[in-house]
């Protein structure tokens, strides 16, 4: 059966692709529709405008790699050392990137060429997803696993925007994700210099 709600669905996950693997400028609604099986006037039936659409996916992207970061760090339990969820927490992200979630890599490619009221709008569903990074930073701080004397704010932003870029550079082949992320892990928690 093919119910608005599967519709809906196929419509996201292909203009999470579409924007993911040409940016926002070169992705043009009836991409997405030929992507989903639907003609492009039918895409209006479920979304407003490209606007609409393009939000919900980076809404749907943070959500997603929020909730996948949270389920390995957690798994860990409370007690788990600070570093231990950090080490975790990075692994998640540079996993979730890296390894084919087409809504994670679509906020990755976009986020910057979104019209700032959209990019407000997105900010605010971001929140969950910095505020857990800043509590791992603050925590790993307050355990004395990481220099207090380091902005946490100034720490998570790089660390993120680190994470981040990989997804616009990571190509398959000599270095795989997990090594990707383990390196990204003795940068940030063990820095560079000897």
């Amino acid at each position: 059966m093919n119910g608005p709600d599967t519709s809906r669905a196929r419509i996201l996950e292909a203009a999470a692709y579409m924007l993911k693997t040409r940016g926002l400028a070169r992705t043009k609604l009836s991409d997405i529709a030929e992507r989903a099986g639907m003609l492009a006037p039918s895409l209006y039936h479920h979304f407003r405008s490209k606007n609409q659409l393009v939000e919900e996916v980076m809404v749907e992207g943070i959500y997603r790699n929020t909730r996948h970061i949270m389920q390995r760090v957690e798994v860990l339990g409370p007690d788990a050392p600070s570093l231990a969820r950090l080490t975790a927490a990075i692994t998640a992200h540079i996993d979730f990137l890296l390894t084919g979630d087409d809504f994670a890599s679509a906020v990755g490619q976009v986020f910057h060429d979104l019209p700032d009221e959209t990019r407000h709008r997105v900010l605010a569903a971001y929140s969950t997803f910095d505020n857990y990074w800043r509590d791992l930073i603050v925590g790993a701080q307050r355990s004395g696993a990481c220099r207090s004397s380091m902005d946490p704010t100034v720490m998570r932003k790089f660390l993120i925007a680190m994470l981040d870029s990989s997804s616009g550079w990571f190509r398959p082949g000599k270095l795989s994700a997990q090594e990707i992320a383990r390196q990204a892990c003795e940068l940030f928690l063990h820095g560079f210099a000897t």
